[in-house]
C-alpha cells in the first residue's frame, strides 16, 4: 500500500492511477511493469518446457519444477516492488542538490515535460528547496496526466472513470493555471518552460482529442462538461 503523491489517498500497486484526483501512481506502474515481465518470462519458458515434454517421457516431472519455478516468483513479486522503491530512495539520497538541479535543468532543455515530472515525484523533492522548479512541476503533471487519459481512451481502458471525462478536467485545471501564471512573476528562467509546456499541451489535445486553438483558448472560463461537450463533438465530427 502507498499513498498518493499529490492528495495523500492510500493506494494499492494495483491502481495505476490515483480515484479521488487522477494523480500517475508510479509504483503501480512500475509493479504493472514487472509483472508483465515476469507474465512474459512465464510464458517464453512454459513454452520452452512444453516443447521438452513432447520430446520425453519425463514431461510430468518437468512441469512440476516450472510451477515451483513460477509460484516461487510470484511470491517474490511484493519483494521485488519493495526493493526497487528502497533503491530508488537509496539513489535519490545520494544524489547532490547540484546533481538533482542539473538532471532537471537537462530534461526541462531536451523538453522531456512528462520525464521531468516522473524524476521530481519520484525522488520527493523539497518545493523550498527547489521552489524554481515548482510551477513547473505542477504543469508537467497535468500534461502527463493528459497524455495518461488520452491513451485510456485510445486503447479502452477505463479506470474508475470515462478517460474524456478525466481529460476535460485536467484541461479545465491546466488552462487555469496559466492564466495564473501569466499574472504572476514567475522565475524568468522558467517562463519560457511554462509557455513550451502549454505549447506542448495544447498540440496533444488538438492532435488527439481534435480541439481547435479556440476551444482551449477558453477552457479556463468554460466547465468540465462544457468540454466534455466539445471533445465529443470534436471527435464526432471526425468519424
Amino acid at each position: 500500500m502507498v499513498n498518493c503523491k499529490n492528495c495523500g489517498a492510500p493506494l494499492s500497486l494495483e491502481e495505476a492511477v490515483c480515484p479521488h484526483c487522477g494523480t500517475p501512481n508510479p509504483e503501480a506502474i512500475e509493479h504493472l511493469k514487472k509483472l508483465q515481465e515476469l507474465n512474459e518470462s512465464f510464458k517464453q519458458t512454459k513454452f520452452e518446457v512444453a516443447d521438452e515434454v513432447k520430446k520425453s517421457k519425463k514431461g510430468y516431472g518437468v512441469l512440476i519444477i516450472l510451477a515451483i519455478v513460477l509460484l516461487a516468483n510470484l511470491a517474490l513479486i511484493p519483494f521485488h516492488s519493495a526493493s526497487y522503491e528502497i533503491a530508488e530512495k537509496v539513489i535519490a539520497s545520494k544524489m547532490s542538490k547540484a546533481q538533482i538541479t542539473e538532471k532537471l535543468d537537462s530534461l526541462l532543455q531536451q523538453g522531456e515535460y512528462a520525464d521531468f515530472y516522473i524524476f521530481t515525484n519520484k525522488f520527493s523533492l523539497s518545493y523550498r528547496d527547489y521552489a524554481k522548479y515548482n510551477e513547473v512541476s505542477y504543469l508537467a503533471e497535468m500534461y502527463s496526466r493528459l497524455i495518461d487519459t488520452v491513451t485510456d481512451y485510445y486503447y479502452g481502458k477505463d479506470l474508475y472513470m470515462d478517460p474524456l471525462v478525466r481529460a476535460s478536467q485536467v484541461i479545465r485545471d491546466f488552462k487555469e493555471e496559466c492564466a495564473r501564471y501569466a499574472k504572476r512573476d514567475s522565475y524568468p528562467e522558467m517562463k519560457v518552460y511554462i509557455n513550451d509546456i502549454e505549447k506542448q499541451f495544447d498540440l496533444y489535445a488538438k492532435t488527439y482529442l481534435k480541439l481547435t486553438d479556440e476551444d482551449l483558448n477558453g477552457a479556463a472560463q468554460m466547465s468540465e462538461s462544457d468540454i466534455l461537450i466539445r471533445i465529443n463533438e470534436r471527435l464526432n465530427d471526425e468519424e
